[in-house]
């Protein structure tokens, strides 16, 4: 799968048209691993690798505009190997104005953190929770009423004694009926 990933991101770089890169991506999944894989899995796995390597859709904008300036460097050095300088100028302010939206909207982004508020203050009733008395906790374990509970569960033996091993009631032993009980 990883590999898969990784070759659907390299396909995906010079490949735009997702159809044409999962058709390309199936063929090398046949030729590298021996493995038939339909179109659909060779989408989803384009889809994966772009959401991972975050080269398009669903990406912060950060991400968009720093790979638009990018390419608008790449587009200024081959104006630049043409000698068409004006060309280049426009490409590298572009390029510019790119990477300036990009720190705008990280900076955005680092705004948006997540507050904590620690205080004392505060009580398990504003939080939504309910108090729980530890005598009345105490006095339903004495009576066996969180053994019954587990017993009742319709889970695995071994389950079950796991759950009594949380519940730190190790003395607890589960019976099972058998048909000669009955």
């Amino acid at each position: 799968f990883l590999r898969q990933l990784q070759w659907a991101a390299e396909i995906y770089e010079y490949e735009r048209n997702i159809t044409r890169a999962a058709r390309k991506l199936q063929s090398r999944i046949l030729a590298a691993q021996n493995k038939p894989v339909n179109i659909r899995t060779c989408k989803a796995r384009i889809y994966s690798a772009i959401t991972y390597f975050n080269v398009d859709n669903s990406v912060a904008v950060r991400v968009w505009e720093t790979d638009y300036a990018n390419k608008y460097e790449d587009l200024a050095r081959i104006a630049v190997a043409a000698d068409e300088y004006k060309t280049a100028k426009a490409c590298f302010d572009a390029a510019r104005e790119c990477r300036l939206r990009a720190s705008e909207a990280a900076d955005k982004e680092s705004l948006w953190a997540p507050v904590f508020l620690i205080s004392n203050d505060i009580t398990l009733e504003q939080l939504g929770m309910h108090k729980r008395s530890l005598k009345e906790i105490a006095r339903k374990s004495n009576e066996g009423f969180y053994i019954n509970l587990i017993e009742s569960l319709p889970v695995e033996r071994e389950e079950k004694q796991r759950l009594l091993k949380d519940a730190n009631i190790e003395d607890a032993q589960i019976i099972e009926e058998t048909p000669d009980d009955e």
